[in-house]
């Protein structure tokens, strides 16, 4: 076995490992009693089960037991007929309202649990809903790693660093790896056709690529920068073209076939795809406070919540201050892909991610943020300047630590406005992070509520 092989499954198995029970030691001991963190992934975690037991995406057997315990977005009591926003309704059955790849690369870890017998409720799916997103993050902190070893020429402890800096130092620790979210899918799709890209093998990177978009509709906006790279990797004249692009045609075939067939089979059609209703009603957020909000809001900036991604504009400074755009086009089109991405985001109506832990909408593109690293790391001013990087480093975990063991929804209970009126975003002093420290503090006994609104001893 190489070495490099032996460190992937290293990463894989102890990153799973901190992300499980990171969460499942906050919660036995009662300091953090959520055992989901947003009813947007609930149908991912029972996917798995009827794919499994039943042999069917529809997800009628758990309709009763979901509107039992999270009837959201109503308060109200259980009543029949009643169709949450998670799910929609295909005749006479319940489908998930989102896309259901997230569930297929979860059905492995579910497979050998319900095959022995494991009794179904909502605490045990909720374990191996866990469990399967903690091992798809692990997955693809593990290829990134390879990445950085073979495609963009970081030496062992540099790619090990930066590894770690994508699993832990993200809101991948606090938040992508805890819930069977479209993102962590996402993420490790994009590191997969990046790999596949370097590869040289083009009906994999395309394969790869229709999948994340399929996942995850937001994926559209990487995928012609990277086709981009394709391009510019295979041409010299059109004769020669014609091989490498009908490989990467045909790896387009089998994810968009299979969308097809299972949204007109199960969900009688692409208009009851929870978001077909979305495209056009979304984009309400008033540009520039969308891309300033993601960026650097007190509750949810990527700069404020990871401030170590600040290296990741220094490495793309670095990369192409020279202005030698083709020879330097790898970073060119990473660069791209965070602007593209996040100025997208930013005028969408929920930029903020809704109620969930930090930057959830930049999430997507968090791998292509530490690429933009490298360059850096590489760098002398890396040497220079490594005390700022490993303070910012320890800071940026800090903050997951704190989401970890702090996220239940109750800051958001408490000041959560909604997208017209963002100004509970923008407050220092009941900043999500401030507002933890005082519940730090009401647990020590030091101050006796956390906010005026809130319930003591939180």
């Amino acid at each position: 076995m190489k070495p490099t092989t032996q460190t992937f499954w290293k990463i894989v198995i102890l990153s799973t490992l901190v992300f499980f029970f990171s969460w499942l030691g906050v919660y036995k001991l009662g300091v953090n009693q959520l055992p989901i963190q947003s009813e947007d992934t609930l149908p991912a975690m029972f996917l798995p089960v009827t794919i499994i037991q039943e042999g069917t995406i529809y997800l009628d057997t758990y309709y009763d037991l979901f509107l039992q315990h999270y009837p959201h977005p109503d308060d109200r009591t259980y009543e029949k007929g009643f169709l949450p926003f998670y799910l929609r309704q295909a005749g006479d059955h319940y489908v998930s309202a989102f896309p259901i790849i997230t569930s297929l690369l979860a059905l492995p870890f579910y497979f050998i649990p319900l095959k022995l017998g494991v009794p179904i409720s909502l605490e045990t799916v909720t374990y191996l809903g866990h469990f399967s997103a903690a091992a798809i993050m692990a997955f693809s902190g593990g290829f990134l790693y390879l990445l950085l070893r073979k495609h963009f020429s970081l030496d062992e402890k540099k790619a090990k660093l930066l590894t770690v800096v994508y699993l832990f130092a993200t809101i991948n620790f606090a938040l992508i790896s805890q819930a069977l979210w479209q993102h962590g899918t996402a993420e490790l799709l994009f590191i997969l056709a990046l790999w596949f890209m370097y590869e040289k093998k083009w009906f994999w990177m395309a394969f790869v690529l229709s999948l994340a978009v399929i996942s995850r509709p937001t994926a559209a906006l990487v995928f012609p920068f990277l086709s981009l790279i394709f391009i510019e990797k295979t041409w010299s004249n059109f004769r020669e073209f014609i091989k490498p692009l009908s490989r990467y045609v045909l790896g387009l075939v089998p994810p968009i076939l299979f969308f097809t067939w299972y949204t007109n089979t199960y969900y009688l059609g692409i208009v009851n795809n929870g978001y077909s209703d979305q495209w056009f009603s979304g984009w309400q957020s008033k540009f520039p406070e969308g891309l300033l909000g993601l960026l650097l809001s007190p509750s949810k900036g990527i700069l404020i919540y990871s401030p170590i991604i600040v290296f990741a504009i220094i490495g793309a400074y670095l990369a192409l201050r020279n202005k030698q755009w083709k020879t330097n086009l790898n970073y060119v089109v990473l660069a791209s892909v965070v602007l593209m991405h996040v100025l997208v985001m930013s005028i969408w109506k929920h930029w903020y991610g809704g109620w969930s832990f930090g930057y959830r909408m930049a999430s997507d593109v968090i791998p292509f943020m530490i690429l933009l690293m490298v360059p850096y790391v590489q760098s002398e001013l890396f040497e220079k300047t490594k005390r700022w990087f490993y303070f910012l480093f320890g800071f940026s975990v800090l903050v997951q630590v704190f989401g970890i063991v702090f996220f239940d929804g109750i800051w958001h209970a408490a000041y959560d406005g909604g997208f017209k009126d963002t100004g509970w975003l923008w407050s220092i002093k009941d900043s999500e992070f401030a507002f933890n420290i005082r519940r730090l503090l009401v647990k020590v006994g030091v101050l006796a509520k956390a906010c005026p609104q809130c319930l003591e001893n939180l």
